[in-house]
């Protein structure tokens, strides 16, 4: 009886013991967004390559809407090990790594490609570089926008019709200093409680892509949505950076090439969506206008230098200064030969 028992033990342990090295490991990522938003969309094609890459060893789960909390608490939790990725916008980045206060330089970018060109060369991977200092590993770049002005109270034409306008903005410095100079009242509110604001008109308008403009509602709230493009947004995933050197290399690699494949997705969809979110916010009963290139140009004039000078004071100029050679860099590639 006794060496069936020990047979019995001797059985079970090995069962869990083979059990326990097969089990997949989990990656929990954490998103503000909902489940149909571009960067979601593009990271649930992550999860796809990376589950099926790693015949099952690895488990992502997505975490939507802010479950595991906003943008800034996730980072956090990623920097500290209690997460593996979370995506943010660049403003709450900033908190961890200032040199992600470039990506606050308003009306540096004149489109998609000149933004798309720059985060995925030698700036955008040195601007992630940086970060494995505060222990995270930048490796990917998830769709969000070109940030657009929203109002109840009137379109944005001109310059003077930011005066006087109480915009709410992200918890990101160089975004409220840039309404300043335009001569708008900046107001920083929380993502989670930006639809309660404008539904309480706490302020008169905001500041989003239209992909966030659309996903929460914001022609319930908001008459006026003017397409200025002041800011580009991109969302960086970012990782562990202990938790990713632990990996295998064969899972960083595969973790690696499904986050680029899951960022270009984003961006495919967020760019095929836009038209069609102007014309249901438009249906929607929504005025949407386009702000001219000559009115955008006078905003880059009245806000740029200085919010330049001011990251200069916060970040490293020879970085900046890189930073701003790749945008035009950029701009000359795209030409060359025109």
């Amino acid at each position: 009886m006794k060496k069936w028992s020990i047979a019995f033990v001797t059985l079970t342990l090995i069962v869990t013991m083979a059990t326990t090295s097969f089990a997949a490991k989990t990656i929990r990522v954490s998103l503000c967004n909902s489940e149909t938003h571009p960067q979601s969309i593009g990271l649930q094609l992550f999860k796809k390559m990376v589950e099926e890459g790693s015949n099952g060893e690895l488990n992502v789960r997505l975490y939507y809407n802010s479950q595991l909390g906003g943008e800034r608490e996730s980072v956090e939790q990623v920097r500290s090990g209690s997460l593996e990725m979370a995506t943010a916008s660049a403003g709450p980045m900033t908190t961890f790594n200032n040199r992600f206060m470039v990506l606050d330089i308003p009306f540096a970018f004149n489109d998609y490609n000149e933004a798309w060109l720059v985060m995925d060369g030698a700036a955008g991977q040195a601007l992630f570089k940086s970060c494995e200092a505060v222990g995270l590993k930048g490796l990917a770049w998830m769709e969000n926008g070109f940030r657009h002005t929203t109002s109840s109270a009137r379109p944005i034409n001109t310059i003077e019709d930011f005066k006087g306008l109480k915009i709410r903005t992200m918890e990101a410095p160089m975004h409220m200093e840039a309404f300043k100079l335009l001569g708008a009242n900046p107001t920083p509110v929380p993502w989670t409680e930006l639809y309660l604001v404008m539904q309480q008109k706490i302020v008169d308008g905001q500041e989003n892509p239209l992909a966030n403009i659309w996903e929460v509602s914001m022609y319930e709230v908001q008459k006026f949505a003017s397409l200025d493009g002041h800011i580009y947004d991109p969302m960086p995933l970012v990782a562990n950076l202990e938790w990713f050197k632990e990996l295998s290399p064969e899972h960083q690699k595969l973790v690696e090439t499904a986050a680029i494949h899951g960022q270009n997705y984003s961006r495919a969809i967020n760019a095929a969506r836009e038209r069609h979110i102007i014309d249901m916010l438009t249906q929607k009963g929504m005025q949407v206008n386009e702000v001219s290139e000559a009115v955008k140009e006078e905003m880059r004039k009245a806000t740029q230098a200085s919010i330049v000078e001011k990251i200069k004071k916060d970040v490293d100029e020879s970085f900046v200064d890189m930073w701003l050679a790749g945008i035009q860099q950029a701009r000359k590639d795209i030409r060359a030969g025109l």
